[in-house]
């Protein structure tokens, strides 16, 4: 089969992978699409966005023209393609890495290379990946001979989504080959298609360890703005008054400052922590510390409700009679992306020691998501509650939920997972109130 110029394929056509073909068919690339997914795919040729409330990508897939974006689940659809980029989901099963479907997509594409494609890995793995477990399943289905007959590499995705401001297309990215060669012709491939600067690293392994690495930071920042709440709480201070004495230090030497809360979410951040521990235990290393930081997040949705069963204490109340409204089910604000959710986490905990739960998301409306019930709104989420436990920063209930409204609702009691409420007006209204180290 003829391949047609500038042709690229992208494998796997989820958070990462459609974003990545959508903008590429918008700078000229003939796209296509492989996934096993047939029910997105029908959605994704309806130029509709499988994505709620992001209205930038929904307008950029509508203008995708039909010509310049096709789908398929056949992998020979492959062989007319310059590039393919392998966008699959890495999942961690008991903190453990699964490359599975990394594998399997290699062996797919295996089976159609053409001499002269580039093959990038996009997906996050643990350093090693792309060259110990993808490139023998290249090399030995084909028969042919990396950075000569064709190349590889990985260039570890980049994307936050619902974030208006940076998109696949204007993030920064690095790239790094088997061989030298392979690295150019990835750097070649992403400063044409990305408007943003491109770093060339000097292997594969780096690139992979950039990835796992810049989220195992973040990882570990979250627990230490939890350690510092858990610690806040434990003594009588407030973490909202440390943290803007520690932000005058941020201002002037341009530091990072992570928010306590009920634990980070998503794919990205609580995963691939455990990427860079695999990798480590391997070598021999010792690490101790990233293992601390990750089980200390994974504790924060049990902390939080403990926080609540305690202050129902301190009123004469138990836990088990209280009905909760859990507010937020999405890992972050205003999206309703729920993958590794803390939010979800406590909701199922509030299950089992709260007197009732419902739970209510403005983004969610699945009532297949969780064996609890979703309500419709925030009112009637609020009805019958004794208790509102936020779980999600949602732009909607820092503005909604005032001393007034939760007053009406007849709330007593208020556990602020995200420390985004008035604490101090809360409480004149009198109405108890905890957040995560205040």
């Amino acid at each position: 089969m003829k391949k047609q110029k500038n042709t690229l394929g992208v494998v796997g056509l989820g958070y990462v992978g459609l974003p990545l073909a959508v903008e590429a068919a918008a700078k000229g690339y003939t796209v296509i699409g492989v996934d096993i997914n047939t029910e997105l795919l029908k959605t994704i040729d309806a130029r509709r966005s499988p994505y709620a409330n992001d209205a930038r990508f929904a307008a950029a897939i509508k203008a995708t023209p039909k010509d310049q974006f096709t789908t398929t689940t056949d992998y020979a659809a492959l062989e007319e393609a310059d590039t393919v980029v392998i966008c699959v989901p890495t999942p961690t099963e008991h903190n453990v890495p699964d490359l599975g479907l990394v594998e399997l997509a290699a062996a797919n594409v295996a089976q159609h290379l053409q001499k002269g494609q580039l093959i990038v890995l996009e997906s996050t793995v643990n350093p090693g990946v792309t060259r110990d477990a993808v490139l023998p399943i290249l090399e030995r289905t084909s028969g042919f001979a990396v950075g000569k007959d064709f190349f590889l590499a990985h260039c570890p995705e980049r994307i936050d989504p619902g974030n208006p401001k940076y998109y696949v297309g204007n993030l920064n990215r690095v790239v790094g080959g088997i061989t030298p060669a392979c690295t150019k012709k990835a750097l070649a491939f992403y400063t044409a298609l990305i408007d943003a600067q491109i770093i060339p690293l000097g292997s594969t392994e780096e690139a992979e360890f950039v990835k796992s690495w810049e989220n195992t930071q973040r990882n570990v920042m979250i627990a230490m703005a939890n350690s510092a709440a858990i610690i806040c709480d434990g003594v009588g201070m407030d973490i909202e008054r440390v943290q803007k004495g520690l932000q005058s230090k941020v201002d002037q030497f341009g530091l990072s400052l992570a928010q306590p809360g009920i634990g980070p979410g998503g794919h990205c951040i609580p995963e691939d922590i455990h990427y860079i521990i695999k990798r480590a235990r391997e070598s021999g290393i010792d690490t101790r510390f990233l293992d601390d930081a990750s089980e200390l997040n994974d504790r924060m949705p049990k902390y939080a409700v403990l926080r609540l069963s305690r202050l129902a204490k301190e009123h004469g109340e138990e836990l088990r009679n209280i009905r909760v409204a859990l507010l937020g089910l999405a890992y972050k604000p205003d999206i309703s992306d729920t993958r590794k959710s803390a939010a979800i986490e406590a909701g199922y905990m509030l299950r089992r020691y709260a007197g009732s739960l419902v739970a209510y998301d403005p983004y969610i409306d699945d009532p297949t998501l969780v064996p609890f019930t979703i309500s419709s709104s925030l009112d009637k989420a609020l009805e019958t509650a004794d208790a509102v436990f936020v779980a999600t920063a949602h732009s909607q209930f820092a503005r909604r939920l005032t001393p007034a409204f939760l007053k009406k609702h007849g709330i007593r009691y208020v556990l602020d997972g995200r420390n985004v409420l008035n604490k101090s007006a809360i409480e004149r209204a009198g109405i108890a109130y905890r957040g995560i180290g205040r």
